[in-house]
């Protein structure tokens, strides 16, 4: 049965710990502006977007194997 409820996830993650949330196939947004923000210092905007997309795109595709 299904209520229409939308799944978003957020709040302390980032490119290290986003993987195993990333690979829930149920969650439909991730919040993770914080992270990238902080990132950003370091090594800039672009790249650090990069970084996390695709740490989130690996685990969607692990998860499809």
């Amino acid at each position: 049965m299904s209520l229409g409820l939308a799944v978003h996830a957020g709040h302390g993650l980032s490119v290290d710990n986003v993987g195993p949330v990333a690979a829930i196939p149920e969650i439909e947004e991730l919040n993770i502006g914080h992270a990238i923000v902080g990132r950003a210092i370091f090594i800039g905007l672009v790249a650090a977007v990069k970084e996390v997309r695709t740490a989130m795109d690996d685990a969607r595709e692990a998860d499809r194997f």
